[in-house]
């Protein structure tokens, strides 16, 4: 006898390295960075990585302050937050969707909410969005600064939706575990990040879409 489906009224998504392929633009513009003091520039790429969803300010903050021992070198931390922003923004807003991403928004936007959470900055995330004709499909937005598992809260509770009713789909740990914090259904999508094997990992948004067939249906 097949399993009953779920009801999935409301999705919410990562966005570099889920919906598009830009966590390598990322790391490199970092990379860069970090490459003007080449004493800390391992320990701080394994950092970065290891915290993946830190937003860039907080990570030249801890950088400037918690490794070069300069408190209080604002100017410093934004010159390099600023550096980051020009490495990066242009170069996302053309690098391309994950496979099957943009069908996969095409079918959903009329049968579930759906919600784009990103550790980008909220404004700079707004433009990439506009540039790529994305925003449009997304009922909000939310980029840093964010704690991910009170947004997933915030959404569950405005969208009057359960546990059961909702999915999350991310591509790094920390998105995982805000899901399964939680008790919401996480679908990973394999990027370079390393997923934990216990979940359900998809290549790309046709695995996705295909998964979500078998386990949902929507309202």
């Amino acid at each position: 006898m097949p399993l009953k489906k779920s009801i999935l009224k409301a999705i919410a998504m990562d966005f570099d390295g889920t919906l598009v392929d830009s966590n390598h633009i990322k790391d490199q513009a970092f990379e860069t960075i970090f490459s003007d003091w080449p004493d800390h520039l391992e320990a701080m790429m394994e950092w970065h990585l290891l915290y993946n969803t830190v937003d860039r300010r907080e990570k030249f903050r801890y950088f400037v302050e918690e490794i070069l021992k300069q408190a209080g070198k604002k100017e410093l931390i934004k010159k390099l937050t600023d550096k980051f922003s020009e490495l990066t923004q242009k170069a996302i807003i053309h690098c391309p969707m994950v496979n099957g991403a943009q069908a996969f928004l095409d079918v959903c936007i009329n049968k579930a909410s759906l919600f784009l959470i990103s550790a980008t900055p909220q404004e700079e995330l707004n433009i990439i969005l506009k540039e790529r004709s994305l925003n449009r499909y997304f009922q909000e937005i939310y980029g840093a600064p964010i704690n991910k598992v009170e947004v997933l809260k915030k959404i569950m509770t405005f969208e009057k939706v359960s546990k059961n009713e909702m999915l999350y789909i991310g591509d790094s740990p920390e998105d995982q575990n805000a899901a399964l914090m939680l008790g919401i259904h996480f679908i990973g999508r394999k990027s370079d990040r390393q997923l934990d094997e216990f979940g359900d990992i998809c290549l790309d948004f046709a695995e996705i879409k295909e998964h979500i067939t078998h386990r949902y249906e929507f309202r």
